[in-house]
């Protein structure tokens, strides 16, 4: 194993992004162990209607690692979703109404 890698040329950190590159059951099945199958905002169950919501934690949909990611219920999911971008939508929507 050298600075850049091992002997085969194949970095470790690379095999690691291809684990995470899809968000697997596998994966979901880890964060609801984790949190218990209890939303991580307000602690609801999370069965049957009250399907799970995947949230990522930095914000990198790419990033599907368990600890990048948390169980929430469908309101506190879209409680928690982004808003800048409303925001950036609302900023351009007002420059240009202005005459």
């Amino acid at each position: 194993m050298s600075f850049f890698g091992n002997a085969s040329g194949n970095n470790s950190k690379s095999k690691n992004r291809e684990k995470y590159k899809e968000l697997t059951l596998g994966i979901k099945q880890t964060v609801l162990e984790r949190s218990k199958n209890r939303c991580q905002s307000c602690s609801k169950k999370l069965s049957g209607s009250n399907q799970p919501q995947f949230q990522h934690i930095n914000g990198s949909k790419k990033d599907n690692r368990p600890e990048n990611l948390r169980a929430l219920c469908s309101e506190c999911f879209g409680d928690n979703a982004p808003k800048e971008n409303n925001f950036v939508l609302s900023s351009i929507k007002n420059i240009f109404s202005k005459k």
